[in-house]
């Protein structure tokens, strides 16, 4: 049996893996086998229906968070319309986390450094839905030089998250120079943010 042909679409946006899965199909001979591998739901019904519409052969698997279309390439003369593509539309980013303190809660400054660590760590599971993440008084210590959460707000910041840091709490703390991710901002700026939040997370 021939080996299949590849076609990995992991990561990119809806419409994208089905006009690929078409050219792929399109330039293959009857009897030949694609796999095309979509890591959203979006993309893996619009290329199993293009699929169907066209009369070639499909199967879909699920394997963890991905979806694989194992399609053989059908043999009909007439075969139908392509199907409408239908995309979800991107759920906007509306949530704000204001953050105060470089620790969480009071009466033991240890446990709340490491419940902040956790906090930050965790907001990753949540970045789509993330802004902005404010930070004033001594929370702009989570964002400079050496802070133990640095690599984690870099990150999140990486995935598109604007960091507003405090300017005056920097000054005030001595850390003016020592910012290490996002942005020195002003309490114009953080009461526009908060203002225009969709929702506001606090620790």
């Amino acid at each position: 049996m021939e080996k299949e042909k590849v076609l990995d679409c992991r990561g990119l946006a809806c419409p994208q893996p089905v006009l690929r899965a078409m050219d792929a199909l399109g330039a293959m001979r009857p009897g030949e086998r694609l796999l095309v591998v979509v890591d959203n739901e979006a993309s893996r019904d619009n290329v199993r229906r293009f699929a169907e519409s066209q009369l070639h052969g499909v199967q879909v698997e699920t394997a963890g968070g991905e979806y694989h279309l194992r399609i053989v390439r059908g043999e009909a003369e007439a075969p139908g319309p392509a199907p409408e593509l239908v995309c979800e539309a991107p759920a906007p980013r509306g949530m704000v986390v204001y953050i105060t303190a470089a620790t969480i809660g009071r009466g033991d400054d240890e446990l709340g450094a490491v419940l902040m660590a956790s906090y930050i760590d965790t907001l990753s599971y949540f970045a789509k839905e993330i802004s902005h993440i404010v930070l004033i008084n001594s929370g702009v210590k989570l964002a400079v030089e050496g802070s133990p959460v640095l690599a984690n707000l870099q990150d999140l910041a990486g995935q598109g998250i604007q960091v507003l840091a405090c300017g005056t709490c920097l000054n005030h703390f001595g850390l003016g120079d020592k910012l290490r991710v996002g942005t020195v901002s002003n309490m114009f700026a953080i009461l526009d943010t908060l203002a225009r939040a969709g929702k506001v997370l606090s620790p």
